[in-house]
C-alpha cells in the first residue's frame, strides 16, 4: 500500500505536551495558592486564639494580684476613686510597654487604650468625650496623674518571648456603664433611688448603686464590696489584637452585720428544726482574754439568737432558744397554715420576730476546681495549704496552720470526711477551707466520735465555704469554734455536743441535742482584710 508522509504534522507531539506541561503547571500553583491560603488562614486562627488566650492570662493574673494575702498583692494600688481623679486607673503593664504607649493615639500605634470613654455613661466624663459603642475613643481623662502602673510578674513576663497581653487596666464600675448598665437602659439617667454616676457594690447574689461615691460600699444593708472592670489587651506578633473585659467583685463576709448563730435560707417547713435538748447561747470571743471556751459569765443566755427566711420548728420541753427567734414568715402556729413558727412540747423558744426575707450571698466555686481523688490520711500529720481532692480523715490528728487575719491560709479540698475517732485541728490563726464537692452527697462529713479542735478559740479563725447544695454533717466538741458558710446545703448537727460559731444553711437540724454557742464579735464589721477569691459576675469581649 503506498504511504503518503504527513509533513504538515510535524511538532504536533511537541505541542500537547507544551499545553500538558502549562496545564499540569497551572494546576500546581493552583493548589500551592489554595494551600498557602489555607496556611495563612490557620496562622491567623492560631493567632487569634492564642492572643485571646493571651488577653485571659492578663485578666487573671491581675484577679489573683487584687488579692490582699498575695505575696505580689497590687491591693493598696487598688483604685478607690472613679477615673479621672487620682487613683482612679491602675494599669498592669508587660516588660516594654509604657505609660507613653496607653497614652498614645497614634495610628501605627496597637498598644492605646481606645475603649476606656465606653465604660462611663453617656455624657462626657473624667475630660473624655463620649462615643457611641462600636466607635474606638479619640481620648483618655486630662493630665498626667489618673493613672498608676505596675509590672506584671507573670511567667515569662521578662524572657524573650513573654505572654502577648500588653496591659490589664483595673477601674470601679458605675451604675451608668454602658452598655452594660445596672437594671438596664432606666439607669442611664438619674432617679431618686440609684443618681447615674454611682460606684457600683455586690451585695453578694446582685450588683446595687452606693448611697453616693463618698460612701464606701460596706455602708450599705446588708453590707457589700466594691466592684471592678477589669479589661485586658493582648496584641499579637502578627498585630492581631484582642480586648476581654471582665466585672468581679469579692463576695461580702455573711457573718458581717449578721445577727444570727443559725440561720435557715429556706422558705418551707422546717427549714430550721430544733429539738432533743438543743439549745442556743451566745459569747463574745474578743472579750475573752487569753482566749478560750467561755465559761461562767462568759456565757450569755441572751444574743443565742435563731432565724429562717422559712417556718422554725421547734419541739421537746428542753429545748431553748436564748434568744430571738425571727423568721420571714408572720406568726406563731402550725406550719401548714403558713406561720412563721412552729411548735410541740413545751420549749422556751425566745422573742418572736418578723424579719424580711435575708439575701446571703452563695459563695463562689473554687477556682481552679480541686482534684476528685480520694487523699486518705490515717495518721497525724500536717496539712500545708494547697489543692486537695476527697480528704478521708481515719485516725489521727489532721493540723490545718493558719496565718494572720488579713491573710488567711488558703485549703481547698473536694469534699473532707472524720470517721473513727480523728480529729481536725486549727492552729496558728485564721484559716479558710473553700469546699467543691462535686460528685459527693456529703461534702463535709463529720461523724461518730470525730471532732474539731479550734485551738484559737474565735470560730472566724475557721471559715468553712461550700457554695452546693448537699448535706453538710457536723459533730461539735469542747473546742468547735467554726464559721460554716454554705447558704445552699442541708446543715445537720448530731452526737449531743457543743458548737461555738455561726451557721448558715438552707436548712439546719438540730434534734441531737446539740448547744450552739454564738459569737456576738461576728456581727461587727471586722478591721481585717477580706482575703475571699473575686467571683467573676459577667465576662464579654470587646470589639476595640
Amino acid at each position: 500500500m503506498k504511504k503518503t508522509k504527513a509533513h504538515g504534522e510535524k511538532g504536533i507531539a511537541l505541542l500537547f505536551a507544551m499545553f500538558t506541561l502549562l496545564l499540569v503547571t497551572a494546576i500546581a500553583m493552583g493548589m500551592m495558592f489554595m494551600a498557602s491560603t489555607e496556611t495563612s488562614i490557620n496562622a491567623n486562627f492560631k493567632s487569634e486564639e492564642t492572643t485571646y488566650f493571651a488577653a485571659r492570662a492578663g485578666l487573671e493574673e491581675m484577679r489573683d494580684r487584687m488579692l490582699p494575702g498575695n505575696p505580689n498583692t497590687l491591693s493598696p494600688n487598688m483604685p478607690t476613686a472613679l477615673p479621672g481623679g487620682a487613683n482612679g486607673v491602675l494599669y498592669l503593664v508587660q516588660p516594654g510597654v509604657t505609660a507613653g504607649d496607653i497614652t498614645n493615639f497614634a495610628s501605627n500605634n496597637p498598644l492605646v487604650d481606645d475603649e476606656l470613654c465606653h465604660d462611663w455613661g453617656t455624657a462626657p466624663f473624667g475630660g473624655m468625650a463620649y462615643h457611641p459603642a462600636n466607635v474606638r475613643c479619640t481620648d483618655l481623662p486630662a493630665g498626667t496623674g489618673w493613672f498608676t502602673t505596675a509590672p506584671s510578674v507573670a511567667p515569662f513576663a521578662a524572657s524573650a518571648n513573654p505572654i502577648d497581653f500588653k496591659w490589664v487596666r483595673v477601674t470601679l464600675k458605675r451604675n451608668d456603664s454602658t452598655p452594660h448598665a445596672v437594671g438596664g437602659a432606666g439607669y442611664l439617667v438619674a432617679d431618686a433611688t440609684q443618681p447615674a454616676g454611682n460606684k457600683l457594690c455586690w451585695d453578694g447574689t446582685s450588683e446595687v448603686a452606693a448611697i453616693n461615691n463618698a460612701n464606701p460600699c460596706s455602708a450599705l444593708s446588708p453590707t457589700a464590696n466594691p466592684v471592678y472592670l477589669v479589661t485586658s489587651l493582648a496584641v499579637s506578633v502578627r498585630g492581631t489584637r484582642r480586648m476581654i473585659q471582665q466585672e468581679i467583685a469579692q463576695d461580702p463576709s455573711p457573718s458581717v452585720g449578721f445577727p444570727y448563730g443559725l440561720f435557715a435560707t429556706g422558705t418551707g417547713c422546717g427549714a430550721l428544726n430544733l429539738g432533743g435538748g438543743a439549745q442556743t447561747f451566745s459569747f463574745n470571743s474578743s472579750a475573752i482574754t487569753p482566749p478560750g471556751v467561755p465559761t461562767g459569765a462568759q456565757i450569755s443566755t441572751t444574743g443565742g439568737n435563731i432565724g429562717s427566711n422559712g417556718n422554725i420548728s421547734i419541739g421537746g420541753n428542753t429545748t431553748s432558744v436564748h434568744g430571738s427567734t425571727s423568721s420571714a414568715i408572720n406568726g406563731v402556729g402550725n406550719c401548714n397554715q403558713g406561720n412563721g413558727i412552729s411548735l410541740s412540747g413545751n420549749p422556751n423558744y425566745g422573742t418572736p420576730n418578723n424579719i424580711p426575707v435575708q439575701n446571703v450571698p452563695v459563695p463562689a466555686p473554687p477556682n481552679p476546681l480541686p482534684p476528685t481523688n480520694n487523699a486518705n490520711y490515717g495518721s497525724s500529720q500536717t496539712l500545708p495549704a494547697g489543692s486537695y481532692g476527697n480528704v478521708n480523715i481515719t485516725g489521727g490528728t489532721i493540723t490545718l496552720t493558719g496565718g494572720p487575719a488579713n491573710s488567711p491560709t488558703i485549703y481547698t479540698m473536694n469534699s473532707i470526711s472524720l470517721t473513727g475517732g480523728a480529729t481536725l485541728q486549727i492552729t496558728g490563726g485564721a484559716v479558710v477551707v473553700n469546699i467543691a464537692g462535686v460528685h459527693q452527697q456529703n461534702p463535709v462529713n463529720f461523724a461518730g466520735s470525730s471532732s474539731l479542735v479550734n485551738s484559737t478559740y474565735n470560730p472566724a479563725n475557721f471559715v468553712l465555704n461550700y457554695g452546693g447544695s448537699n448535706n453538710l454533717n457536723l459533730t461539735g466538741g469542747n473546742m468547735s469554734f467554726a464559721v460554716i458558710n454554705a447558704p445552699n446545703a442541708n446543715i445537720s448537727f448530731s452526737g449531743g455536743s457543743t458548737f461555738y460559731g455561726q451557721a448558715i444553711g438552707r436548712t439546719i437540724t438540730n434534734t441531737g441535742g446539740t448547744s450552739f454557742y454564738y459569737d456576738s464579735s461576728l456581727s461587727t464589721p471586722s478591721p481585717t482584710v477580706n482575703n475571699s477569691p473575686f467571683r467573676e459576675i459577667s465576662m464579654r469581649e470587646l470589639a476595640y
